[in-house]
């Protein structure tokens, strides 16, 4: 049983997003870090794949840039 099903569950959600929008993970780092967040680019590819957990701070920054960078996309 997991420790932070939280966090897994908003991992999966965020995981989805990425794909969806079709965003590159170096284009998705620069947004993210340009916003504050502080994991490196292997952290969010791995933390996209299941096999690394951000910070809830992180992982909210993280989810801010990939809606922003989606919604720019369909503008």
């Amino acid at each position: 049983m997991s420790v932070d099903s939280d966090g897994e569950a908003q991992r999966d959600l965020t995981a989805k997003a990425f794909r969806q929008a079709d965003l590159d993970v170096d284009e998705l780092w620069m947004h993210y870090f340009s916003i504050g967040g502080d994991a490196g680019t292997m952290e969010i590819d791995a933390y996209l794949h299941g096999s690394y957990m951000l910070r809830p701070i992180q992982r909210d920054l993280l989810d801010h840039a990939i809606y922003e960078l989606g919604n720019a996309q369909k503008a």
